[in-house]
């Protein structure tokens, strides 16, 4: 395994053997290398848009200098292919139904005892669905400012530019997988956790 810019490079966009409600940690990176969010969620399946993990409210959220306790339910997809994570709220006390984080190098790395992890390095850009504010894409000022001081090369920010207008379009849209009636299936099989 090879690291670019400390996050693991060149790892497989699909984990092999993966088992219903194996531990998944989502852990994001920065283009420079320095760490970012850790979230950890345990699996529950693929469909055709990519694998789907629960995030439990309670859920140590952290990043270097600040870390809280996840206050709803989440789940979060993989896609089998697209550059970015998407994590979906099914709690309406929360604000956010959908947050879409723009990514690169998403990939699986095993770690001990059949847990997993789930790399990417955020980009910045993030499409958001809030219940208050409707759909938007978030951090442009960020992507813009990273763009020079972390040295994006062009190629990579006009792929990212080009994934949110789709992603924006699809959101708002409200297409599979990000309308309520996909997740509900998904959201059916977090009950079956405990007796996993």
């Amino acid at each position: 395994m090879s690291t670019l810019r400390g996050c693991p490079a060149d790892l497989p966009r699909s984990p092999e053997n993966i088992g219903f409600g194996a531990l998944v940690v989502a852990r994001a990176w920065k283009f420079d290398g320095s760490p970012h969010w850790v979230v950890p969620g345990f699996y529950l399946g693929q469909d055709e848009f990519g694998h789907w993990l629960h995030q439990p409210a309670g859920s140590l959220v952290a990043r270097p200098g600040t870390a809280h306790l996840a206050a709803t339910n989440a789940l979060c997809l993989i896609p089998h292919r697209g550059d970015w994570v998407a994590t979906m709220y099914s709690d309406a006390s929360e604000d956010f139904d959908v947050y879409i984080d723009l990514s690169s190098n998403v990939g699986w790395l095993q770690m001990k005892r059949d847990a997993w992890e789930i790399n990417s390095i955020d980009l910045d850009l993030d499409v958001i669905r809030s219940r208050s504010k409707g759909t938007f894409l978030d951090d442009e000022d960020e992507f813009a400012e990273h763009s020079v001081s972390m040295g994006y090369p062009q190629k990579l920010q006009d792929s990212v530019r080009d994934t949110s207008e789709k992603l924006l379009e699809s959101v708002a849209e409200n297409s599979p997988p990000f309308n309520h009636a996909h997740r509900e299936s998904w959201l059916a099989k977090v009950a079956d956790l405990a007796t996993a």
